[in-house]
């Protein structure tokens, strides 16, 4: 991977990375930002937990990045949809056939990847909130990941495993079953005994832990449609589904417009309601996770921004405005870049 760093230009948005560690009792954190396939600026701070003999955060530190995972099935699914395995506009009903169809209605897939089916699936017990297509609801990425194995019969994991990470040689992206050196513990208090979330490997549960750097990577890929190193690793109309709105005619101007999960950037949606910073063109998407890892995507700029946390501190949590958060970091990334633009 291709590094140039210009420490000054990004002076104000690692010191801004730092507070926000500290406010969100975090051990650890990191912070990279690649332009034109390089990295520009790249830092890391705190250790892997807060117990004495913890390892220091570096390049290798592998941190659960939460549901920045979902991002993940978004492009498993964008590659079943692109080889006719998906419509995105079948109803769910099609392939859920345990649940019952009324409740299921008129819910597609498209409102799935897009976080507006107006359901609640748990336990294999659907109910209806609210008309799909009309309103935003928390991520369903089991139920995607549960529809691409019945389909094609095969995991998100291996799925992603033969179409990016082996092509890649990313070694630092995994669904982790057993604990190791390299992963960032979770802190769910600054007194509580770290932990790490273990799992299947399947790639459907909350237990993706990603380095700093694959995790740029992962976005550069979104950012360069496929095209890394010179090869085409899969088809560009793949990353049109991922990163392109897909929300359906019905939804709201001033709601949020999404991919295949990741939240993107449009002009009509309130600021109130967003979680991209106002500096940040339009087209630019993003995905936030419950531990603070984030990437954003700038393709306008070639920019993609990566920052890691571990906290899962919650008792706080009324003091602490994630959404404000994000908005900042993303605006700062922005001007960062424009001040390094004017160095060079």
């Amino acid at each position: 991977m291709n590094i140039t760093t210009t420490q000054d230009s990004f002076t104000e948005i690692t010191a801004y990375t730092e507070k926000i560690r500290q406010d969100m009792h975090a051990s650890g954190s990191a912070l990279l930002i690649m332009k034109d396939n390089r990295i520009v600026h790249e830092s890391y701070a705190g250790a892997h937990h807060f117990q004495e003999g913890a390892k220091s955060i570096n390049a290798a530190s592998q941190f659960n990045v939460y549901s920045v995972r979902v991002t993940y099935i978004g492009l498993a699914a964008a590659i079943a949809v692109h080889n006719g395995d998906l419509n995105l506009d079948d109803k769910i009903s099609f392939y859920l056939d345990d649940l019952d169809d009324e409740v299921l209605g008129e819910s597609t897939l498209r409102h799935l990847l897009t976080q507006c089916t107006g359901l609640k699936i748990k336990n294999n017990a659907a109910k209806r909130l609210f008309e799909a297509g009309t309103n935003i609801e928390g991520k369903q990425p089991d139920i995607v990941a549960r529809i691409i194995h019945k389909v094609t019969g095969r995991t998100v994991h291996g799925i992603l495993t033969e179409s990016v990470f082996k092509p890649l040689n990313m070694t630092q992206t995994e669904w982790v079953t057993n604990s190791k050196r390299n992963l960032v513990c979770d802190i769910h208090s600054p007194e509580s005994f770290p932990s790490l979330r273990l799992g299947s490997n399947e790639g459907d549960e909350r237990n993706l832990y990603v380095s700093a750097r694959e995790l740029a990577c992962w976005g550069n890929l979104h950012l360069h449609k496929g095209f890394i190193e010179g090869k085409q690793i899969l088809p560009r109309e793949v990353f049109d589904l991922a990163v392109k709105v897909q929300s359906p005619d019905t939804m709201p101007d001033h709601l949020p417009k999404h991919g295949f999960f990741w939240w993107v950037k449009h002009d009509e949606v309130s600021y109130e309601f967003d979680e991209l910073g106002s500096n940040l063109p339009e087209g630019s998407y993003q995905i936030l996770g419950a531990s603070g890892c984030s990437c954003t995507v700038i393709p306008d700029l070639n920019v993609v921004a990566v920052r890691m946390y571990n906290s899962l501190y919650t008792d706080e949590l009324e003091k602490f405005d994630y959404i404000r958060d994000i908005k900042i970091f993303g605006d700062l990334v922005v001007s960062g870049i424009k001040h390094e633009t004017t160095q060079v």
